[in-house]
């Protein structure tokens, strides 16, 4: 068995290495393909590969939607498996994907709102109840999410994000980073334009992150950290078993391979799902631990059960990943 690695843009490239490193672990042969090569189509036809492992980087929208088009391609048109499945990465990084999903899914999520005109827009905000949360589309880690105090602070946004007098005019929302960590720069390639998307305000208790990837669940807490959870702080612990239920009842219904829900839990103790992702970061090859125990947690005879060991999530938790896949190629799951 031969399997093909998309790389593309160079800022992933460490973690289209980390696949490389997992099927060397595994004993799988591979080939790293250029997606963005003029030449892409050829080189995936003649690489003879049983399957395609994909990393995406999906931050701006152009990135997004050209990783749509040529993974559909790659699937339905050259009929080579992919993972994660094509509909989890459709929805990747897609935060107006998540509502609809969530709301159509039945799955807890706070009420949230996505405006396409900017007269609905400003509509909703005059009657709004604050704070709001305002998100863009794309972004990971928090930084594409605001909170909006007042209307006028509201008003202030849709103005930028549909234009002041017309939509041609639009500059959009521009955020701003620190270039070398001092020389503030605009975003401009990712100004948030035409849309808005809004989230009622919950006051959060902590916040969940539940994985599975195959056969195999983690959790951990994320402590808050500027009203949302940490990203580089995690507190272990058996993850809620209704929690690993929902994700478990989500990929099995859709047939999602390697999944991420991230929970926040309010001060009732009641749950909400904000974000969905197929692939995150896991670079602690610990993603899991009970009583300081690092493991994992299977289903074992209808319940949840933890398993201890070191090394299941390494290579960014790849291995899990190229080992399921294999599984599936070699019982023909993707032809069934």
């Amino acid at each position: 068995m031969k399997l093909g690695i998309l790389k593309s843009f160079q800022e992933i490239d460490d973690l289209v290495e980390s696949y490389a490193n997992a099927c060397r672990e595994v004993g799988i042969d591979y080939v790293i393909l250029d997606l963005l090569a003029d030449t892409w189509i050829d080189d995936i036809k003649n690489s003879r590969v049983d399957g395609i492992l994909v990393r995406e980087k999906a931050n701006m929208d152009e990135y997004k939607q050209m990783y749509n088009e040529r993974l559909w391609v790659i699937k339905e048109y050259l009929h080579i498996p992919i993972y994660p499945s094509w509909h989890e990465l459709f929805l990747y990084e897609d935060k107006r994907m998540y509502a609809y999903f969530f709301k159509t899914h039945n799955i807890p999520t706070p009420p949230t709102h996505i405006f396409y005109r900017k007269a609905d827009a400003l509509q909703y905000v005059k009657n709004a109840k604050y704070p709001l949360i305002c998100k863009t589309n794309g972004g990971s880690a928090g930084s594409g999410v605001r909170k909006i105090t007042s209307m006028r602070e509201a008003k202030r946004l849709v103005n930028r994000i549909f234009g002041l007098v017309n939509p041609r005019l639009a500059l959009g929302d521009i955020r701003w980073v620190k270039y070398k960590s001092f020389i503030p720069i605009p975003k401009l390639g990712m100004a948030q334009r035409h849309y808005l998307i809004v989230q009622d305000f919950i006051d959060i208790e902590t916040e969940w992150r539940i994985i599975k990837i195959g056969g195999t669940y983690a959790g951990y807490q994320r402590p808050l950290e500027n009203g949302h959870g940490s990203c580089d702080a995690m507190v272990y612990g058996f993850p809620p078993k209704e929690l690993l239920s929902l994700i478990k009842r989500i990929a099995d219904e859709e047939h999602f391979d390697s999944l991420s829900l991230d929970v926040l839990v309010d001060k009732q103790g009641k749950y909400y799902v904000t974000e969905m992702q197929s692939l995150y970061g896991s670079f602690n090859p610990i993603q899991c631990a009970v009583n300081n125990v690092p493991g994992r947690i299977i289903e074992k005879d209808g319940d949840f059960e933890f398993e201890e060991g070191k090394n299941f999530f390494v290579w960014n938790s790849n291995v899990l990943r190229v080992r399921d896949f294999v599984d599936k190629i070699n019982s023909g799951y993707y032809f069934q």
